[in-house]
């Protein structure tokens, strides 16, 4: 081998050396007893190093003290350890090498004597398990070993739970034995136990396979339980109601089990479990459960029924009163409720569906009959005469008896005996529909289920008498605090010197116990003066007089019970109206009545029926007498004298589509002194020119204009024609306005024998 090699090998050595002496262990501990020492032990830890260094040793992370520092040269070190009661790791290291060695003690108990030795066979010629105890937890690994007498095997071991228990499974080779001995031994670190012989007779161990419920099939009143074929001379069965107990019954060994005695229409569950007999062998395991319902019945009890009379309603003749009922219980019911009947007794017949326990009605001197209905029928009729109770105040002063209950007691009515039935109900305040009554016979009576800081009605009512005997309705409360809210106030009206304020319901939640009264406090912002009003509850509205005129306020309102005041509600400031406020307010009223009223005539004014009953109305205003203008002092004294007109007139063509001209009226007076005249109407004889012509006095006929202002005679009836089809119809409104209209008087032609005008009325002649 060359040189060159021999120096590789020696360089390759001592690297491994030196790695070597790096991954090897720094030091070693030992306990002077072991790893499994006994609870509470005393002992020794050492620890061995195998360098010079700063030795440390750790008891669960945390340094010990070490105590022969007087040999700092030594490569061991030692602690001593006292009552030791939990596991432990003790630990050793340099202080310059982060690399520790170390130790777990567990302390722990020698094993108690195996005991509670049960053996079960699974069905005859099957494996044989047992299980045992060894008294308490060892907290330490302990080993548990069954030997079987004859079996060569030299034993069947387990590792003992947590719990305590031990367990081995084995076959039965011989089919011929029919016994079964055998022996337990438990042991550890910390010591060793053995018990036995224990025999078992292998008949007496067998354990029946778990049984099988394959189907129910359910009547009203029993069920029947189809099992599987696995043949059984004992059969135990339970079955349980919903919330009730289970109930247990043993049947000789049958494929169908029948069950009976059950109630209708409820859910039942069931399970079973077999035996070989009744001496011999192990009850099997539970089978799983199954559920069935048995079927309805109809029902067979009355329900019970009370009533109350509502308020008084103002549009109804007869009194109403509010019937209430209770559920009946699934064992009464024999099925689900779907309706309830309530009948007014040969009158009607109403149906209420649930969950609703009450209706009302109204009638007066009435029999009510009520009943439930379920899928197979109805329950009998309560049949109750709706009567008005007469109020009594034979009710004592209720008895606290706990947060919960109230005692009431009374004293027996003149009217009542011995026999007599009292009915006592009770219902939470603004809730009506939770009311609960109960039937007593005697003075006394006991409210439960009354709920803290709630205010509740009651009341004591006699049945058995002529009449209908109540006492008066107390208000009970089992606790109570101050209200936790206050109202809040609102104005109804107000006045310079009054106003009438009102204020909400508190939440019930927040009342607190029964509400005594209120209080209205009112402060004046000027004089900063406090008064204070008291309203009695119920009462939420009050009138506040003694104001001054044109003054601001501002108002809150509290709440009391027996145990105190509430805090004050949202306040409500306010000023009243001042006298020169009111005086504007009633001007500008009565000047929009006014208005309104204009408004309304102008409206109606507009129908024909109306104007024509107005023109009636005011023909009374006229003279009794119309002058004669043909009597006048002009006509009398200038009869001889006779004027001059000339009339232009162009003659109408009644062929002609233009309209015709205008009449041109000259009006030549015989004596220009004289100023009085009147027109006359004129009647041409002769229409043969179309030119305008110079008429005079003996060419025409006198006539006087006519009241529609017809020139011809034939156009003066049609006009009267169309006046007599349009009165027909006066009923309809005419758009013409009663201003704008001539008032024309009718009947014809206007002549001065009809007609006497007076000159003097209208000019000065004189």
């Amino acid at each position: 081998m060359s040189s060159e090699c021999t120096w590789s090998l020696l360089v390759m050595l001592c690297f491994v050396l030196a790695a070597g002496a790096h991954g090897g262990t720094v030091c070693t501990v030992r306990s002077s007893i072991g790893k499994e020492v006994l609870l509470g032990s005393n002992f020794t830890i050492s620890c061995i190093f195998n360098k010079k260094c700063t030795k440390q040793i750790f008891q669960d992370n945390e340094q010990i003290t070490i105590r022969d520092k007087q040999f700092p040269n030594s490569s061991e070190v030692s602690v001593y350890v006292q009552n030791l009661t939990k596991f432990t790791i003790f630990a050793c290291k340099c202080k310059d090498n982060p690399e520790p060695c170390g130790i777990d003690i567990t302390p722990g108990y020698p094993p108690d004597i195996p005991q509670n030795l049960t053996c079960i066979q699974k069905m005859k010629f099957g494996n044989v398990s047992c299980t045992w105890t060894t008294g308490r937890d060892t907290k330490t690994l302990t080993t548990c070993q069954l030997r079987v007498r004859g079996d060569p095997q030299l034993g069947y071991k387990s590792v003992m739970n947590s719990t305590g228990f031990c367990w081995a499974t084995f076959p039965i080779k011989d089919s011929k034995m029919s016994q079964l001995i055998v022996s337990l031994n438990v042991s550890n670190s910390l010591g060793s136990k053995t018990s036995g012989p224990h025999t078992f007779t292998l008949s007496n161990i067998v354990k029946p396979s778990v049984p099988k419920i394959s189907h129910v099939a359910c009547s009203s009143r029993w069920c029947q339980l189809h099992t599987d074929n696995h043949s059984m001379d004992l059969v135990e069965v339970q079955y349980i109601a919903v919330n009730g107990t289970w109930k247990t019954l043993q049947i000789n060994a049958k494929r169908i089990l029948n069950i009976s005695e059950l109630q209708p229409a409820i859910m039942y569950k069931f399970h079973i479990r077999r035996k070989i007999n009744l001496t011999v062998g192990l009850w099997s395991d539970w089978s799983k459960e199954m559920e069935e319902k048995t079927k309805e019945e109809a029902p067979d009890k009355m329900l019970d029924v009370w009533y109350l009379q509502e308020p008084e309603r103002s549009q109804s003749e007869n009194k109403c009163f509010r019937i209430f009922w209770k559920e009946l219980n699934i064992s009464d019911a024999k099925g689900k409720i779907q309706r309830y009947d309530i009948s007014i007794v040969t009158k009607r017949n109403s149906i209420v569906y649930p969950p609703s326990r009450n209706m009302s009605i109204c009638c007066s001197h009435c029999s009510v009959s009520v009943s439930a209905v379920n899928s197979m029928g109805q329950s009998p009729h309560k049949i109750i005469n709706l009567r008005s109770p007469v109020h009594s105040g034979f009710l004592q002063q209720p008895q606290l008896s706990n947060n919960h209950s109230v005692d009431l007691s009374w004293q027996k009515p003149d009217i009542a005996d011995h026999t007599s039935e009292y009915v006592v109900h009770w219902y939470p305040v603004g809730d009506i529909e939770g009311i609960q009554w109960i039937r007593v016979q005697g003075t006394t009576a006991k409210i439960t289920g009354l709920q803290p800081l709630k205010c509740y009605y009651s009341a004591v009512t006699v049945l058995s008498s002529p009449d209908l005997i109540m006492s008066s309705i107390r208000r009970i409360a089992t606790s109570e605090s101050a209200p936790d809210q206050g109202p809040a106030p609102e104005p109804v009206w107000k006045k310079t010197e009054s106003m009438q304020v009102k204020w909400s319901e508190i939440p019930e939640k927040n009342i607190r116990g029964c509400l005594k009264n209120y209080t209205i406090y009112l402060i004046d912002k000027l004089k900063g003066h406090i008064k204070n009003y008291s309203v009695d509850y119920p009462k939420r509205q009050f009138i506040i007089s003694k104001l001054s005129p044109g003054q601001c306020y501002n108002l809150w309102v509290t709440a009391w019970t027996d145990a105190g005041e509430g805090p004050r509600g949202s306040d409500l400031p306010f000023c009243t109206p001042s006298d020169i406020e009111n005086l504007l307010s009633i001007v500008i009223l009565a000047g929009g009545a006014v208005l309104l009223a204009c408004l309304f005539l102008l409206c109606i004014c507009q129908f024909s029926t109306v104007q024509k009953r107005f023109l009636n109305c005011c023909q009374c205003l006229l003279p009794a007498v119309i002058p004669d203008p043909a009597n006048s002092k002009c006509a009398k004294t200038y009869t001889d004298d006779q004027g001059e007109m000339t009339f232009y007139i162009h003659k109408f063509d009644s062929s002609m589509s233009e309209e015709p001209e205008n009449v041109v009226v000259e009006e030549v007076p015989a004596y220009p002194s004289f100023n009085c005249t009147y027109i006359k109407s004129l009647s041409q004889e002769s229409s043969a020119s179309d030119s305008t012509q110079i008429t005079r006095t003996t060419d025409y006929t006198e006539d006087y204009i006519s009241t529609h202002g017809a020139i011809s005679g034939g156009e003066e009836e049609e006009d009267e024609e169309e006046g007599t089809g349009l009165d027909e119809f006066e009923f309809f409104p005419s758009t013409h306005s009663p201003f704008l209209e001539p008032l024309v008087l009718p009947g014809g032609k206007l002549t001065l024998d009809v007609v006497k005008i007076d000159c003097s009325e209208f000019l000065d002649c004189t």
